[in-house]
């Protein structure tokens, strides 16, 4: 896996490969890198964990199916709310080939898959991806944090729920997100005092 740490104003990338096949998750940034990165394998598809700018800026670069949530689709288009305005998006609509997931689709790699979270939130339409003990999460669960929930289309008692839904997986899977440091889902269910409070809440 090569990872592509954020460079203001960007979000980390991310590159899995299986074999000689490879997913980009959250091209935000980085484009010589990434293909350097591929040398000779073949991208067989963009993940995106949500919509907004610092996220999607190459998925025009890449002739390959774009993979995300319908609900967070109409928002690719929508300058006054993915952070490009006043500027306008560098890619086109009719040149990027959507693909919608939905909760715990597997999208097939290889001889295994990746397996979509659908967690609301951050936006409407904001997924987490695991793949090999691995969680791409977007801007919805930080190190010790979680995501904003008070931009267009986000939610408190959706990213709540989502959170919940998120800490109750295997505790070594390991968490890589949009911004910052990895972090474990252990880490969270110990430290992240978003989630402690939300969970104690919910006990009650």
């Amino acid at each position: 896996m090569n990872t592509f740490k954020e460079k203001d104003p960007f979000a980390h990338a991310y590159l899995i490969c299986r074999f000689d096949s490879c997913f980009l998750i959250d091209p935000s940034h980085d484009y010589e890198e990434i293909n350097l990165a591929l040398s000779g394998r073949t991208l067989i598809g963009i993940l995106l964990t949500h919509a907004h700018n610092d996220h999607i800026e190459l998925i025009g670069e890449f002739d390959v199916p774009i993979y995300i949530h319908l609900d967070d689709a109409h928002l690719l288009f929508e300058d006054q709310y993915n952070g490009y305005a006043p500027k306008a998006h560098p890619y086109k609509r009719k040149n990027l080939n959507l693909q919608y997931v939905t909760h715990q689709m597997k999208i097939p790699f290889a001889d295994q898959f990746v397996e979509v979270y659908h967690t609301p939130g951050h936006t409407k339409g904001s997924v987490c991806y695991l793949y090999d003990g691995r969680l791409f999460t977007g801007d919805t669960l930080f190190k010790d944090s979680v995501g904003r929930h008070d931009l267009y289309s986000g939610s408190l008692p959706e990213l709540r729920r989502s959170i919940l839904t998120l800490c109750q997986l295997n505790g070594n899977i390991r968490v890589y997100p949009g911004h910052d440091e990895t972090t474990t889902i252990r880490n969270e269910q110990k430290n992240n005092p978003f989630y402690l409070k939300w969970m104690k809440q919910s006990s009650k």
